[in-house]
């Protein structure tokens, strides 16, 4: 009774429609669809597939919104609040830009995957700085400068097609860099995003590889977990990663059309089976809800906790 009650309390705060998903093992873990926006299109608030997503410490969203080349900023409730960016390589103009991530000033970083670039902003999308280049040095990005994560203002960037990790300053300067294309410890096919917990642990998503790895934020090999398939743990081509208040770590598996939830150690927890279109990345806020990218529908949902 005390779900019914909380269902039907959501439903008279006028909400349209419900839409719950709890995991599969968990009773007492479920989730309320509280609101979904966008819609294709360039207008405020409509996506031409949106991809990445990051929270200010006021729990602002911020939305790449790949392929009308900007940053759209929402509160959490999906009020739009301001835009920019227009395709192009000049400051502040992209090429189909992709990760995302807020620094402890609000700074907000973007990965201009086209321009092989990063580019840092204000909140109000004031340009501040860039870095990056085609090619296969330090600094350098291989045409996919894919995620941005961030720690204590240093940056990680997963360097997609050249199969590594690099580590840089709040101002871009290069300290260090991990990864070689292959199927090791260590090793990558294309790592796609990657997100770091309260102690400091990168977890990174080897896409092509169907697997998760940790290291320390220095790069050292921790653990892994993760094979091809179809069963708890396993994957099909996992992509955005989001974790939560307890270092739970939440894994979108878009080809197997699910969501997976882990320890940070790796032990396999649940998995949410979704009937969205085609899930990119998955945010958590302060408050343990869920946010989903949904680029083929061209939507931003958001997914309430209502137990524990």
């Amino acid at each position: 009774m005390e779900y019914l009650f909380l269902v039907t309390a959501f439903m008279m705060i006028s909400f349209s429609g419900i839409f719950l998903i709890n995991f599969s093992f968990a009773i007492d873990t479920m989730y309320y669809l509280e609101l979904s926006w966008g819609g294709k299109g360039n207008e405020n608030g409509q996506f031409d597939v949106p991809h990445s997503m990051a929270f200010d410490k006021e729990n602002n969203i911020y939305i790449s919104d790949t392929d009308n080349n900007r940053i759209q900023k929402f509160t959490n409730d999906g009020t739009f609040i301001t835009k920019w960016g227009t395709k192009g390589t000049g400051d502040g103009e992209f090429s189909s830009p992709e990760g995302i991530d807020i620094d402890s000033f609000g700074n907000v970083y973007v990965a201009d995957t086209g321009n092989n670039r990063i580019q840092k902003f204000t909140n109000d999308g004031t340009f501040i700085t860039k870095w990056g280049t085609k090619g296969t040095g330090d600094g350098e990005f291989s045409s996919h400068a894919h995620g941005v994560a961030i720690h204590f203002d240093t940056i990680y960037v997963t360097d997609r097609f050249n199969h590594r990790i690099q580590k840089f300053t709040n101002d871009g300067t290069f300290i260090t860099k991990w990864g070689t294309k292959g199927t090791g410890d260590g090793q990558f096919n294309e790592p796609h995003s990657s997100i770091l917990d309260q102690f400091g642990n990168i977890f990174v998503s080897d896409m092509n590889n169907n697997r998760i790895q940790k290291f320390t934020n220095d790069g050292t090999f921790i653990t892994k977990w993760g094979t091809k398939g179809t069963g708890d743990g396993q994957f099909g081509h996992p992509l955005g990663i989001g974790v939560d208040s307890k270092d739970n770590i939440f894994i979108v598996d878009q080809s197997n059309n699910l969501i997976h939830q882990f320890s940070d150690d790796g032990k396999f927890l649940n998995k949410i089976s979704f009937e969205f279109g085609k899930l990119e990345d998955i945010e958590i806020d302060s408050n343990d809800n869920i946010y989903l990218s949904d680029r083929q529908n061209n939507e931003i949902l958001k997914f309430i906790k209502i137990r524990k």
